[in-house]
């Protein structure tokens, strides 16, 4: 008994007097511990190879020499409620150099964690526990295990805070554990692979894997493997149903892979660098089937499935230096609005003498065509960026690196755009071609296509020619028709110049069922002195209903909107759309996505003049009014205060109309009050609300009707 240690039990020591001369080997000890509370510092005065500053609790039957120690029902807790319980044999603890340490236990419970048990431990089983064990958090193991200073022989159960480990494995080189060589069965139970390694992407494996190789650190991995994947977490999907056989050595795969899973079918060989520096994929994959939505990799489409087979061999370091080939063939991919099938896809990239790099794409079901130039792909968006705001001296310039430049030409295919873009089809014999320089920031663009329907809207006969240089024009776009659910426009022009830091824009059409409206707008674009877009209207004029109307009649400076370089807030000034006496006037201002502050104006606005054309009614009568709508935050504030005088429906009179109309602050609930006064008296009066719910609208209204003329329905009855 010590002032740190307590000791109760029975100790017989079994010797002849010639013994004491090796002690350690010829000594024997039968030691019953009944309650022990034992302090390593105490410990360490006979054995120093112990931690320091540890108290510990022993119950524990030990016999044999020092050198050939058993403790058998050996139940051992220290202070951080450590636990090892089981039966042990040590041998050579105080061996010398001709007398390696060895130690065989069966243990019925190891609990602790990585920090706590290498403490808790000799210095000769403490350092040869893998680092990597501390990502596993507090730990329970069970089973057997057989350790020399070379080697680890174990079979054992293992629950962890990453899940379960059961493992017949055999481990030498332990000297240098984090590069140990191993060999045998790997069984994981729901266990955090993506914790484990630190890969996001990755999350719960369970899996059987015999493995043969070296390194428990991923910088150092050399190992073959093989056996079944029975679930894997990968991109929020669980795969099941995977076979794998092959060799990781940090940073490259070799090998193959079978997937059986619900939603992939597929056949993986090959070679795989993960490397961050230097990319390379060398395989062969045939891919039966593969639910791309359901695996996460498509969103857009509720159906998304793709079969196809894959050769891919491509190496660099990255995007920008990527060579390699690309091959595709019999593929198909199914999506909500049809089934495509391509017969073959090859892409190409390449690079000549002088670093210049072609990508070449060639496919008589997708696209045809190449790209050539000296270019960083990230780069691209900011070499366009470049090329428009050069023609402002306000404009300030992205930096971009000296030599970049790239011309391309291609023909696309109607299949490939519908692919990933189900509600567009575009007609065969579509081009693109152009040329991007960053040195002299030019931009030169081409487009045709003899017609493009989207989103249940047609456009015919499209040209767009783009020369930011051009001292004529910088754009023009022309179009035989465009037609709408709404509205149908012909023989559509856009074109452009640039003059004194200003874009001016100026475009004509006719529109209409019969083309009889006409319409003639200009517009400009700058770049002000604050650095904020300006886009402005001039005198324009639009024939409509037979009416000509004017945007900005009066041709001055305001009538624009101004926005900054990220589209997010917006100030509109005093847009006018006049006629004669007549005016509808926009002001307002959006500050990001949750501010707004828009009203509209309405002055003596004659809706014959300004409504199109309905086949069961006429309308006529003159409006004025405000509407408005404010938000902040998720607080709506919707008003309008309109009134209508001499409304006149299918030639029936009916007075004057008065609508008032105001929004709650969640923008679904509308409450209206609604009347018609004729001589002095109301014949209609609508006073209640209206509600949008689930796309649904719900009308709770009272309705006051005196000597209300019902003419006004008499076309109804028409057949």
């Amino acid at each position: 008994m010590t002032a740190s240690s307590l000791f109760k039990g029975n100790v017989a020591l079994s010797y002849k007097r010639q013994d004491f001369q090796d002690f350690n080997n010829k000594v024997h000890f039968n030691i019953l511990i009944d309650q022990a509370s034992l302090a390593t510092n105490d410990i360490r005065y006979f054995y120093n190879e112990i931690g320091k500053n540890q108290t510990f609790n022993l119950k524990a039957h030990v016999t044999g020499t020092l050198n050939d120690l058993t403790a058998r029902q050996m139940k051992l807790i220290d202070s951080k409620n450590s636990q090892i319980v089981g039966n042990v044999n040590f041998r050579n603890l105080f061996g010398n150099s001709n007398q390696p340490f060895y130690m065989k236990g069966d243990f019925n419970k190891v609990a602790s964690n990585y920090n706590d048990l290498i403490t808790l431990l000799p210095n000769v089983l403490g350092t040869k526990l893998p680092s990597s064990l501390k990502k596993l958090g507090q730990f329970n193991i069970r089973g057997k295990a057989e350790i020399t200073t070379k080697s680890i022989v174990t079979d054992f159960y293992m629950t962890t805070a990453l899940g379960n480990i059961q493992s017949d494995l055999s481990m030498t080189n332990i000297d240098h554990i984090d590069d140990a060589n191993y060999e045998g069965n790997i069984i994981l139970e729901e266990f955090n692979i993506g914790s484990f390694t630190g890969e996001k992407g990755l999350g719960k494996v369970t899996l059987n894997i015999d493995v043969d190789g070296k390194g428990f650190k991923q910088k150092n991995i050399n190992t073959a493997f093989s056996g079944d994947i029975y679930k894997i977490r990968y991109n929020d999907y669980t795969y099941t149903k995977v076979i794998v056989d092959g060799k990781f050595k940090n940073p490259i795969f070799v090998g193959k892979v079978f997937i059986n899973d619900p939603n992939l079918f597929m056949d993986f060989k090959g070679l795989i660098n993960l490397s961050k520096k230097d990319i390379a994929y060398n395989f062969q994959t045939t891919i039966d089937y593969a639910n791309l939505n359901q695996l996460n990799f498509v969103k857009k489409d509720s159906i998304a499935i793709f079969k196809g087979k894959a050769d891919i061999n491509i190496l660099g370091n990255n995007l920008d230096d990527l060579k390699g080939d690309v091959h595709f063939e019999h593929t198909s991919y199914q999506n909500s609005k049809n089934n495509y099938y391509f017969e073959e896809f090859s892409l190409h990239s390449t690079f000549d003498s002088e670093n210049v790099r072609t990508i070449a794409i060639e496919s008589e079901d997708i696209m045809r065509g190449k790209v050539v130039g000296k270019f960083k792909i990230g780069l691209l968006k900011k070499m366009l960026e470049n090329s428009a705001g050069s023609l402002y001296a306000n404009y300030s310039r992205n930096p971009i690196p000296k030599g970049q430049y790239l011309k391309f030409d291609f023909s696309i295919d109607n299949k490939i755009v519908e692919v990933f873009y189900p509600e567009i089809d575009i007609g065969k014999n579509t081009k693109l071609r152009g040329a991007i320089d960053s040195s002299t920031d030019d931009f030169k663009f081409n487009f045709t296509s003899p017609e493009i329907k989207a989103y249940g809207n047609t456009f015919d006969n499209i040209k767009v020619d783009i020369d930011n240089k051009n001292p004529l024009f910088n754009t023009y776009v022309s179009l035989d028709t465009i037609k709408t659910k709404f509205y149908k426009a012909r023989d559509f022009s856009l074109i452009n110049i640039t003059t004194k830091d200003t874009l001016f824009l100026r475009t004509e059409f006719k529109g209409g069922d019969t083309g009889e409206d006409a319409y003639s707008l200009n517009f400009y674009h700058t770049i002000n002195a604050q650095k904020q877009n300006v886009v402005g209207i001039q005198k324009s004029e639009l024939l409509f209903n037979n009416f000509l109307w004017s945007l900005n009649q009066v041709d001055n400076d305001k009538n624009k909107i101004v926005f900054d370089k990220k589209f997010q807030n917006f100030a509109i000034e005093d847009i006018v759309l006049s006629h004669e006496n007549q005016k509808v006037q926009l002001n307002g201002t959006l500050l990001g996505s949750k501010n707004k502050d828009l009203r509209l104006d309405f002055t003596e606005v004659q809706l014959d003049e300004i409504l199109p054309e309905l086949s069961r009614f006429k309308i006529d009568g003159a409006l004025n009014g405000v509407a408005q709508l404010k938000q902040i935050d998720a607080v709506y504030q919707p008003t309008s205060s309109l009134k209508i005088q001499n409304l006149v429906v299918n030639d029936v009179a009916l007075g004057n109309m008065n609508l008032n109309i105001q929004g709650d602050q969640s923008f679904q609930k509308f409450y209206i009050n609604s009347s018609i006064e004729n001589e002095n008296m109301e014949s209609f009066v609508a006073d209640g609300s209206l509600d949008i719910i689930d796309d649904r609208t719900e009308l709770d209204l009272n309705l006051n009707f005196d000597r209300f003329n019902l003419g006004i329905l008499s076309s109804l009855g028409d057949q």
